[in-house]
């Protein structure tokens, strides 16, 4: 299967415990590896499994061109940081390899909230309404905006800048606040969508062809009470699907096939109202969330795989996307993401009983003893996200909840630092929301 792969060089840019996946796969699929960031090897999980690690500054294109000749790299890889994509569209075409998209492409659907809505709004996929204000704070301005809305960094990720403002005096706070802190100073303030339904939808592009393959629902935990509280989990889930195929659909896959992508992962990220799903921003990348690792479970087939080999051969002809890709997985899946309270970690126990689960198909760490964990409501402070699968709602829900018991962190002063405890009901009814209906 992985014939004309065997012994070609795979160049992966990513540090994190993401890119050690794709590291760990490549290697299973007979490439050689070669980890590239400034990251030492301590930092960097994806250079402590390669095949070679270098310690380079990857915005350093012409020290990226002459590893590239050193080392006889076939092709790049980038997986999952947005920061990344400008270098990586760079290097790749001065180095003639593939790159799954263009600067502007990346641009519009990875790194610039303002420009991938009016690309929405150009194709007719629905969006929250955005306010035009600038640092300035012009009254003509301020005057047509309607609260509360939504303010966050043009160029921001995982979360981080997000904020809800009920009023003026608190849009120009924390405007100013973002606008110090941007490198890009674009600010995006769009009209608060009254929605805790948080959907993902996630495309496979094969050739030109955008194939739906999976979405889910993201859930928070219940202390915060935010539209920026922390993650819980990402229910993958059927829900909003149907209307979403029916109604929105079309103008998604014309929009990606209008922007020219021909391979790679797209992610729309968005929320429902009154049974209409509003994007609000997208990514040209690999999805954190790893859909991958149940379809290739319970459908056979592997984006992940597919990223490989298009990085190397500039095609994606290990699996057929058509057929093989079925976005209503056939079990009970889901993220469990296990955020923990301010302090630092001194002990964790538990890990091995629960990888020892069957349901559990993966676990990542992010955290590690030692660390501190600050109050950020962001992606920052999650010490595990584990890909759990059960055939049952039921079944589901306790396997949840046994995890939850069994794996335990503690603080400096030996308290239990996971945010949210869950509880058998609590975790029920969530699966059932997200699969109400279906």
């Amino acid at each position: 299967m992985y014939e004309h792969l065997k012994g070609k060089t795979l160049m992966v840019m990513d540090r994190t415990s993401l890119a050690a996946c794709a590291v760990i796969r490549a290697k299973e699929m007979g490439i050689r590896t070669v980890v590239a960031n400034f990251y030492k090897t301590e930092d960097s999980p994806s250079k402590q499994v390669a095949d070679v690690a270098i310690d380079i500054d990857i915005s350093d294109t012409d020290a990226m061109l002459k590893l590239i000749e050193e080392y006889h790299i076939d092709g790049i890889f980038v997986g999952w940081t947005d920061s990344h994509l400008p270098f990586y569209a760079n290097i790749c075409e001065k180095a003639g390899l593939p790159c799954c998209g263009t600067t502007e492409q990346f641009d519009i659907l990875s790194n610039d909230k303002r420009r991938f809505k009016e690309e929405c709004l150009k194709y007719g996929v629905p969006t929250p309404e955005i306010y035009k204000i600038d640092i300035d704070f012009k009254r003509e301005d301020l005057d047509k905006i309607v609260y509360p809305v939504m303010v966050k960094p043009a160029d921001g990720s995982g979360g981080r800048g997000i904020k809800k403002c009920n009023n003026e005096e608190e849009l120009i706070e924390h405007y100013k606040e973002l606008y110090d802190s941007s490198a890009s100073k674009k600010i995006v303030c769009e009209r608060y969508i009254q929605s805790e339904n948080e959907i993902f939808i996630h495309y496979t592009v094969q050739d030109g062809f955008p194939s739906l393959s999976s979405s889910f629902l993201k859930y928070k935990v219940d202390v915060e009470k935010s539209k920026a509280a922390s993650c819980l989990f990402h229910m993958f889930s059927p829900r909003f699907l149907e209307e979403y195929k029916r109604d929105t659909e079309p103008a998604v896959i014309k929009m990606i096939q209008g922007l020219g992508v021909r391979y790679g992962n797209v992610m729309f990220q968005g929320f429902e109202e009154n049974g209409k799903l509003y994007f609000h921003e997208s990514g040209l990348r690999m999805g954190g969330e790893q859909f991958y690792v149940f379809a290739e479970r319970l459908n056979g087939i592997s984006s992940l795989e597919l990223m490989i080999e298009f990085a190397l051969t500039g095609k994606m002809t290990l699996y057929d996307v058509k057929t093989q890709d079925n976005y209503k997985f056939s079990k009970y899946c889901c993220n469990y993401y296990i955020p923990l309270k301010p302090g630092r970690i001194t002990r964790i126990e538990g890990v091995d009983e629960i990888n020892a689960m069957p349901q559990l198909l993966q676990n990542r760490q992010f955290k590690f003893i030692g660390d501190e964990i600050s109050s950020t409501s962001s992606l920052d402070r999650v010490i595990f996200r584990l890909h759990v699968m059960d055939d049952t709602k039921e079944a589901f829900a306790k396997t949840l909840c046994k995890i939850s018991d069994t794996v335990k962190i503690y603080d400096q002063d030996g308290n239990d630092m996971q945010l949210q405890k869950l509880e058998y009901d609590t975790v029920l009814n969530m699966i059932e929301d997200a699969w109400l209906d279906c």
